[in-house]
């Protein structure tokens, strides 16, 4: 920051400044700020570029929240099964360990304990790691085929959808011209299946395509997005239409996380019934075992003398 203030304070333009800083500033900042220069409305940039941040750093907020009571639920149900298998075994020392297995996986007292801790460690190893690959553009078929779903894709689609509509408000705004800011607005849009089309949709425009048009040819859009597009490029007012359409569609982003954090919770709770119903039969069945050996016993006892 310091470095970008010296080379402002020696007559460079920000937008220039910026762009000397390589990596440091997010993808289009400096594009953004250049528009904002040659069409005067630098300071009105900079106060949008505060709130488009500030909307995504809510955006992560939301997602966070989201998924937070889903992790305990999960977290909580890791630690009840590794409690089966440690406790049986502690409580009952002198039991054969077909009798302290209440999972029926083979895994007893301390031994089974650990072995069970390492596969939980593992586990998350494995998922850090291929979240890491897919963060760095590795599996993108996964994003892929999890937007293609029927009920979730539609739900995530509509992450990608307000931000879309954020970004192109933004830039459209910031003086940036029609091919760019579609072209920019795709790329940020965050996934794969967005980004896939920002080329092809420039060129439409470049080749004197509407952009509402451009946007229906997408298949990404709801229809209620394309008529919001289609009204502010004829009334002249597409920047301040998108921005209004923006804060329905953050509402829409609330109701969707909303939508999948019940989904993630309910499958954790079945997982965790099935889990239950598993161990009372488990149970059940060493008490019916127990009880047919002690029958076996008693009538086997007499023969004995």
């Amino acid at each position: 920051m310091q470095s970008v203030a010296d080379q402002v304070r020696e007559g460079s333009a920000l937008s220039d400044a910026v762009k000397s800083q390589g990596n440091y500033f997010p993808p289009h900042f400096a594009e953004m700020l250049e528009g904002g220069e040659r069409s005067g409305k630098l300071d009105r940039v900079l106060e949008r570029l505060a709130e488009y941040y500030q909307q995504l750093a809510d955006f992560r907020g939301i997602f966070f929240n989201s998924i937070l009571w889903p992790l305990v639920q999960l977290i909580l149900a890791v630690v009840v099964v590794g409690l089966l298998i440690y406790l049986p075994a502690v409580l009952l020392p002198d039991a054969e360990t077909s009798r302290t297995d209440l999972l029926g996986i083979g895994l007893t007292g301390e031994r089974g304990v650990l072995i069970y801790i390492s596969i939980v460690l593992t586990t998350l190893v494995v998922v850090a790691a291929i979240t890491v690959l897919i963060k760095n553009g590795y599996f993108s078929f996964l994003s892929n085929w999890a937007a293609h779903l029927p009920w979730i894709g539609r739900n995530l689609r509509v992450f990608a959808e307000a931000r879309f509509v954020q970004t192109l408000a933004l830039t459209i705004e910031s003086g940036v011209d029609a091919a760019s800011a579609v072209d920019l607005a795709f790329r940020c849009a965050g996934t794969k299946q967005f980004q896939s089309k920002a080329s092809q949709s420039k060129q439409a425009i470049l080749q004197g395509h509407d952009l509402h048009s451009t946007l229906a040819d997408s298949h990404l859009f709801q229809e209620e997005t394309i008529e919001v597009v289609e009204l502010g490029e004829a009334s002249g007012r597409l920047a301040e239409t998108l921005d209004k359409h923006f804060r329905h569609l953050k509402s829409q982003v609330k109701s969707s996380m909303a939508k999948l954090t019940y989904a993630a919770s309910a499958a954790i709770w079945v997982a965790i019934a099935i889990v239950l119903v598993l161990i009372i039969f488990r149970v059940f069945s060493l008490y019916v075992d127990g009880m047919g050996e002690r029958a076996t016993d008693v009538i086997q006892g007499p023969s004995g003398f």
